[in-house]
């Protein structure tokens, strides 16, 4: 998938996460400024340097083993960095490693259709089987999932910053 679909896999997954969390906490859920602040994440981590494609070019592929779609594309060793990850930082701090995990999370879950993921830990020892679909990055798939996901999270975002449920949304 490319830039444009992966940030919006990682605005509708960190703004679900939002909303969601509005729903269930109701006042103690994340500020505006943490919701904002957030989006930012999620967009400069779902795609180049600080994403899953950081094996793809420039130092960090030097440094990282298995090329692209290796070790920074198995979702069990992302998973355990970002678990890793909330035992570092504090409390102040957990709505960062969400955001990390709503980007890297998206990322891998996009990339399961368009090419495919490594299959679990072997990646490491040189295995290259992927598991997924095939899908054709910059495709028609592509374009209209992006559009799916843009048009998810703009009512995402709404109730995540704040805005009211509209009686007409709640189903019975």
């Amino acid at each position: 998938m490319n830039r444009i679909g992966h940030q919006a896999a990682a605005q509708a997954a960190w703004l679900g996460f939002c909303t969601g969390e509005r729903l269930l906490l109701h006042d103690s859920a994340l500020s505006w400024q943490h919701v904002l602040t957030g989006m930012v994440v999620a967009s400069s981590m779902c795609a180049d340097d600080w994403s899953p494609d950081s094996d793809q070019g420039g130092v960090m592929a030097k440094i990282i083993p298995g090329g692209h779609r290796g070790p920074t594309h198995m979702p069990e060793l992302v998973a355990a960095v970002l678990f890793g990850l909330t035992h570092v930082v504090g409390d102040d701090l957990d709505w960062f490693v969400l955001a990390a995990a709503a980007a890297w999370g998206s990322h891998l879950f996009v990339d399961f259709f368009w090419g495919g993921i490594p299959f679990l830990i072997p990646t490491l020892f040189g295995h290259k089987k992927r598991i997924g679909t095939k899908l054709d990055t910059g495709g028609p798939a592509e374009h209209w999932m992006t559009l799916v996901l843009v048009t998810l999270a703009i009512p995402l975002g709404y109730v995540a910053f704040g805005g009211d449920i509209p009686a007409s949304w709640i189903v019975s």
